[in-house]
């Protein structure tokens, strides 16, 4: 892997929660992508200032949200759904961090760190250092200036607390760690589909973008067990994960039944 991996994209677009729920449940599944993405631009969806801006957003968007694959249906299919919001970000979080190799580290090696150490105020002028460290270092695409790696750091900590990560406006915290069972068990099929061995999946590097350490991840499989999502047998060292569903779409229509009161799971 090329070290030099990290770009400054978060400062064009952050969270951008409410937009990406517009572009999501704005598809038209009965048009291509391209077709989509034209119509957006023409009628500004996002009532941004110019065509450029919502270009900007749209070329994010397609990096997290637009994957080549069933997983994209399905996503839109859950957004247009009526289920609990917070089921809904933490699944836009999980795949705006996938799409961002910085924002993923950031999470999962910085913060996951503090955060086992106690650490849960999270100070701007740390992170920053942390910022600079990675770009003195030789892993940003180019060389960043001061200016750019604060201008960073911050969208990734505006980024974090518009997601419920972290908490607060001048001073932040992490929050207590919460991942809904559906959400789970949505990025946990998403692991299984990687054709990962139930131990990968447990000790999965993903789970610390929610400060999930092992232990609460097992005990999360199980609660997805009682709840008929999956079948979770550990035996010692050896643990075996299966789903009750044949592809991510049939989770997604099993998560929206179990939220509309229908039994079917």
């Amino acid at each position: 892997m090329d070290e030099k991996r990290y770009t400054s994209k978060i400062i064009k677009v952050a969270a951008h929660i409410s937009d990406a729920k517009i572009f999501l449940s704005e598809w038209n599944e009965d048009l291509s992508s391209e077709e989509n993405l034209d119509i957006f631009v023409q009628h500004n969806i996002f009532g941004k200032p110019s065509r450029m801006a919502v270009k900007n957003i749209l070329l994010i968007f397609k990096e997290r949200f637009l994957l080549g694959d069933d997983r994209d249906k399905a996503l839109r299919r859950l957004v247009k759904a009526d289920v609990d919001q917070t089921i809904v970000n933490r699944i836009l979080y999980y795949h705006t961090t996938l799409a961002d190799k910085l924002l993923y580290d950031f999470v999962t090696k910085y913060l996951y760190g503090l955060y086992l150490k106690g650490d849960l105020l999270i100070f701007t002028k740390k992170a920053q250092e942390y910022i600079q460290k990675l770009s003195i270092e030789g892993k940003t695409v180019t060389p960043w200036s001061e200016t750019v790696c604060n201008r960073v750091t911050l969208n990734i900590l505006s980024t974090l607390r518009d997601f419920n990560l972290l908490e607060g406006k001048t001073k932040k915290k992490t929050t207590p760690p919460y991942l809904p069972t559906e959400a789970f068990v949505y990025i946990a099929y998403l692991l299984f589909h990687q054709n990962l061995s139930g131990e990968q999946i447990i000790n999965h590097e993903d789970w610390k973008l929610f400060l999930l350490d092992p232990s609460t991840v097992e005990r999360m499989f199980i609660d997805a067990h009682q709840n008929g999502y999956l079948v979770y047998n550990a035996a010692g060292s050896i643990i075996r994960i299966n789903f009750n569903f044949n592809n991510i779409e049939g989770i997604v229509d099993a998560i929206i039944e179990r939220k509309a009161g229908i039994t079917g799971v």
